[in-house]
């Protein structure tokens, strides 16, 4: 089985998490997934990607969960904010940053389908219907909330 290592965010250094692959079972039907997933996709103007006011009390009680909370790609600034305006709990917080090889779609589809995160907040520009699918399929296997946060497409 396939492992992916996750960093959490901590302010005392790093430290890894090895969460488990996604499993290789049969995805989930689609009124399975419509009945259970549970992603939610929240679009902001380009000047509010960082809106601290109005992400902080869902970013807040997404982090008093037990399990995991993920933030992938999140803006640098928020993050520094968030710890030095109302406290971050360090030991539960995974911040990922996708790169080549691991794109932020297939590092939200693992966190989700893993079952160690309570949520997983992803920022992006955009998400095809296929990945946002994928996504709520793995929100599924794993009983995990999903959040995405995406830039308002600019009207040419």
């Amino acid at each position: 089985m396939e492992q992916l290592s996750l960093t959490p965010y901590a302010e005392s250094g790093k430290s890894e998490q090895t969460l488990p692959a996604p499993s290789t079972d049969q995805p989930a039907t689609a009124s399975e997934t419509s009945e259970q997933a549970n992603v939610t996709e929240i679009i902001l103007p380009a000047e509010q990607v960082e809106n601290f006011q109005l992400l902080l009390p869902m970013l807040t009680q997404l982090n008093r969960e037990e399990r995991w909370l993920a933030w992938i790609d999140p803006p640098a600034g928020l993050v520094q904010k968030w710890q030095q305006h109302h406290g971050i709990i360090q030991h539960q917080l995974l911040i990922l940053r996708s790169s080549p090889q691991h794109s932020a779609e297939v590092l939200a589809e693992k966190a989700l389908s893993a079952g160690t995160c309570h949520a997983v907040v992803l920022w992006t520009t955009g998400l095809s219907r296929q990945n946002t699918r994928r996504l709520e399929e793995a929100s599924v296997r794993g009983h995990s909330h999903g959040v995405i946060l995406r830039q308002r497409q600019s009207r040419s």
